[in-house]
């Protein structure tokens, strides 16, 4: 214990001596958060209003002089597992910093955080609302926030913080995880459903194939899961000569379902949405080559707010709990 403790002295007067002799800048450490945080150095120079070439030279010298890259730039910019724990620390030094500069959010008015939520299935019933409600529950003088956002908005909303966590179906390549800033934990799976009018003539049976819906027109959200679940289902629909027709809407849950009834379309979903009541609407669950989904916790290692801390707390209570009544 005190070799460690002693070798992070060294660590921490090594670096303070590069910061004071002017070797490693601050400019350069900010620099690298924005490339961390945008995957891109152009896009990270519009952001700072700096050029990317500036960027690029400051960040290639400021790798040389600690030693290790913090970006691969082959196919797209990626952080390297060194450069992941690197940026962590700086991160949360220059929200420190931030706070600082802004004395007033350190005056005791108010014991309210926020946590901001993006959600890609309905929470009205199944593990993603307990973990919301308990979340509630145990954290009241937390402001629980939460909306559907497009998967791409979802991702670029976690790397710039804006999103606390996500709660998706939908996550990266585990190639592209292992160079990124999220981290990912599977937690549960549902079953994709299909909503249909309760007059169409399939209501009546007690599951649906991919051939009986073959002829219908899909109705799809572009907020939520609406356009990953579509491209899940349309290579079995395709194996049947369909679908005849997909739509592609900017609409609320509530409102696409409305629609399905109005015009005897398919809208697909998840199980948690059997929770839901809305007039007219049937759900039935698709035999012979049920879909799975799998639902991911996902969030960023440089985010260090902590009611985002409570909440993985809290979900991998949960996620324990339920292994242990699995088995």
């Amino acid at each position: 214990m005190g070799s460690q403790q002693n070798d992070a002295q060294t660590d921490r007067n090594t670096l303070f001596r590069l910061i004071v002799s002017g070797r490693i800048s601050l400019t350069s450490l900010v620099e690298a958060l924005a490339v961390a945080e945008h995957r891109n150095f152009r896009k990270a120079g519009e952001t700072l209003r700096i050029s990317q070439s500036s960027i690029s030279n400051r960040i290639a010298t400021l790798e040389t002089i600690i030693g290790f890259r913090l970006f691969e730039r082959r196919n797209g910019v990626h952080v390297t597992f060194e450069g992941q724990q690197f940026l962590s620390v700086i991160n949360e030094a220059v929200s420190l910093i931030n706070q600082a500069l802004r004395p007033t959010s350190l005056l005791p008015t108010s014991t309210e955080s926020r946590l901001m939520v993006g959600v890609q299935s309905s929470s009205a019933g199944g593990f993603l609302r307990d973990i919301l409600d308990r979340f509630v529950k145990y954290s009241p003088h937390t402001q629980l926030i939460s909306g559907e956002f497009a998967p791409d908005l979802l991702i670029s909303g976690l790397r710039r913080r804006e999103i606390d966590i996500a709660f998706t179906p939908d996550v990266p390549p585990r190639r592209t995880l292992a160079h990124d800033i999220l981290c990912v934990m599977p937690l549960w799976t549902e079953t994709m459903m299909a909503a249909l009018s309760e007059h169409d003539s399939l209501a009546m049976q007690d599951a649906l194939t991919w051939n009986d819906l073959a002829d219908h027109t899909f109705l799809v959200r572009r907020e939520g899961m609406g356009s990953w679940l579509m491209a899940q289902a349309l290579p079995y629909l395709e194996q049947h000569g369909g679908p005849s027709r997909i739509e592609h809407m900017i609409v609320g849950r509530d409102t696409l379902l409305t629609d399905v009834v109005r015009r005897r379309a398919v809208a697909l979903t998840s199980a948690a949405t059997t929770s839901l009541s809305v007039p007219g609407v049937r759900l039935l669950p698709l035999a012979g080559n049920p879909i799975l989904l799998t639902f991911h916790a996902l969030w960023s290692r440089q985010n260090h707010n902590p009611a985002l801390q409570a909440l993985l707390t809290l979900v991998r209570t949960m996620k324990h709990l339920n292994a242990s009544d699995a088995t």
